[in-house]
């Protein structure tokens, strides 16, 4: 790997790293908890209608909001380090339009995967089918959207200044969450209620996605990253199987808390962001700098600065999660203090995750940029949804 001596565009003191944790990666951060709300409040008003007819969604959906989300994160990490590397300049470049194209269909291993897998749990084939055309035909919708949005929040950031990887996976992550759930939620209500548009929406995509297919133009540098990509994306897909099982395992105890059910994308989504921070953080210091410059201080002081944010965040949850459930679900919430508690320590967990796989991806030879990020969030995804089963299992 070839080290770039650089600067990195953010200060290295412990009081520069708080600023920059509380006016970029906090208001980002809010961000995204409130786009996650909205994936919450739809998941959790349809929970019964999607467990009634189609529970097999129920099942891929973690892995496909969590895994869509770090595809496009990791792409936001490759961004910054062209830009680091001055080998892009503008959302126009080539390289751009390359690299969105293969995020887009890298995007269709997990999918294909986590359906597999849950054939064998869900025993409707019929269903399973409809379910594979809701899910492949909203995946290249939001690709288009995810891929320029990835280019818009690394480029424009970066051109004036300031540092996109505080910010950058955090939000493509979140508008992921904010589109993806809800996009699936609905294409499950338009088969239902209006069947015939469906079927329209759904093969006028997979027509978009051949063409998509080939128009892709990889040179030998893309093709190495799509394989590590598709190697790391398709055995986070099967650990995202975890976290579906636990869903389906525990539904009935998620019900009966509904407010789990509201905040689990904020949840396990505010794990993936702030492990994706420190990821991305991390992997532009080994691709400027060497591996060396991430034994310092400075990482040091990126972990307090982030770590002072968990706790707001956690408690922020909390509390939009009551309103939410209460608003628009017209059930009962209340601050699951085991839950503010032990939020900042999950934070902290993926925060470590995300720094050790880095590392780890470098001595082995394979791009930071490419397996960090969906690493740590896929890890996030099934320690979030544990964690959140024993809140929910704590307040029967």
């Amino acid at each position: 790997m070839t080290v770039v001596q650089a600067a990195l565009g953010t200060s290295e003191t412990l009081r520069g790293k708080l600023r920059d944790a509380f006016l970029l990666s906090f208001p980002a951060l809010f961000l995204c908890l409130i786009f996650d709300f909205v994936g919450g409040a739809v998941l959790g008003k349809n929970w019964d209608t999607i467990m009634n007819y189609f529970p097999i969604l129920v099942f891929i959906m973690p892995g496909l909001m969590d895994l869509r989300g770090n595809i496009f994160s990791a792409l936001a990490s490759r961004f910054t380090t062209k830009l680091n590397l001055g080998l892009i300049d503008s959302v126009r470049d080539p390289e751009v339009t390359t690299q969105i194209v293969m995020a887009i269909l890298s995007s269709k291993i997990p999918l294909i995967v986590l359906w597999v897998v849950g054939l064998f749990i869900v025993h409707n084939i019929v269903q399973d089918v409809i379910v594979l055309l809701m899910v492949i035909a909203s995946a290249i919708f939001i690709g288009v959207i995810l891929g320029y949005g990835t280019a818009f929040i690394t480029i424009i950031p970066f051109k004036r200044g300031y540092d996109p990887d505080l910010i950058a996976a955090p939000l493509i992550s979140s508008i992921a969450d904010l589109i993806t759930m809800p996009t699936m939620v609905y294409f499950a209500l338009l088969y239902l209620n209006h069947k015939g548009a469906f079927y329209l929406l759904a093969f006028s995509m997979l027509a978009v996605l051949v063409l998509l297919a080939f128009k892709a133009r990889f040179k030998k540098e893309h093709k190495r990253a799509f394989g590590e990509l598709a190697a790391v994306i398709g055995a986070m897909a099967l650990i995202e199987t975890v976290t579906g099982g636990l869903l389906v395992t525990y539904q009935q105890v998620i019900n009966a808390v509904i407010i789990v059910s509201v905040m689990w994308p904020s949840v396990n989504d505010s794990m993936g962001n702030f492990g994706s921070i420190m990821a991305a953080k991390v992997s532009t210091k080994i691709h400027l700098k060497g591996a060396r410059a991430v034994r310092s201080r400075e990482t040091l002081y990126d972990f307090i600065s982030l770590l002072l944010i968990a706790p707001i965040i956690g408690y922020l949850t909390n509390l939009i999660s009551m309103w939410v459930v209460v608003r628009y679900i017209h059930r009962p919430a209340r601050i699951l203090w085991n839950f503010v508690l032990g939020f900042p320590f999950i934070i902290l967990a993926a925060m470590l995750i995300g720094l050790i796989v880095a590392l780890l991806a470098d001595r082995y030879n394979w791009d930071p940029d490419n397996v960090a990020i969906p690493v740590v969030t896929t890890l996030s995804d099934v320690i979030g949804t544990m964690f959140l089963v024993w809140v929910a299992l704590s307040a029967m």
